[in-house]
């Protein structure tokens, strides 16, 4: 069991949800990409920007509104992160979800509200609800300073992102344990003590 007692802070996106496959899938339906295309989020992003004759830039953001909005329920779910969320609430953890996330996209002449589709994606996967995070704690956040002032202000003990700038920012509160979510044992040069998955973070929180 994970101790009791802890304030578990966690973001939304590349951490609880992971778009690699979507993204691949959604480009490639677009021409963006072969359709023998592998890589990550970042690589179909990179490939996209550099498309030759097509604004890249433009692209990329079509496809984001598309994937964050009407495509996100063919997300998947990071793996291990619904059992984590159900052994910590178990445990007697508290949970929230921060997430800097725009209300809306435009996608062609389509304003897309992404809250509510990510609200509706974690429904759905049972990430939200009464045996994992509890409706009332799911904050989306315009900018990363709300998002560093919201985690201060739920007094998290830890918080789990997938970015390292977050936890470089230095507004962060110095008091929450900083879990860096990487897909990685180890990040080169980084100073933060990284997951490679949340069975991994699971047994971090269990032997703190």
């Amino acid at each position: 069991m994970i101790r009791a007692g802890l304030r578990i802070g966690l973001d939304l996106d590349n951490t609880l949800i992971d778009y690699d496959r979507l993204f691949g899938e959604i480009a490639a339906g677009r021409g963006l990409i072969p359709r023998d295309f592998v890589g990550t989020k970042r690589d179909v992003r990179d490939h996209v920007r550099r498309l030759p004759g097509r604004d890249g830039e433009v692209e990329w953001q079509r496809l984001q509104a598309a994937v964050y909005g009407p495509e996100i329920l063919g997300a998947s779910a990071a793996e291990g992160a619904l059992e984590f969320l159900r052994l910590a609430h178990t445990s007697g953890a508290e949970l929230s979800i921060v997430s800097h996330k725009t209300a809306l996209a435009t996608m062609g002449a389509q304003r897309v509200n992404l809250r509510d589709a990510a609200r509706g994606w974690l429904r759905a996967s049972g990430m939200l609800g009464p045996d994992a995070v509890p409706e009332e704690n799911l904050y989306f956040e315009d900018t990363r300073a709300d998002k560093i002032a919201r985690i201060a202000a739920l007094r998290c003990t830890h918080f789990i992102d997938d970015l390292e700038e977050v936890f470089d920012d230095p507004t962060f509160p110095s008091t929450v344990e900083q879990l860096l979510f990487a897909k990685a044992a180890s990040v080169p040069g980084s100073r933060h003590r990284s997951f490679a998955s949340f069975g991994e973070i699971a047994d971090a929180l269990i032997a703190d």
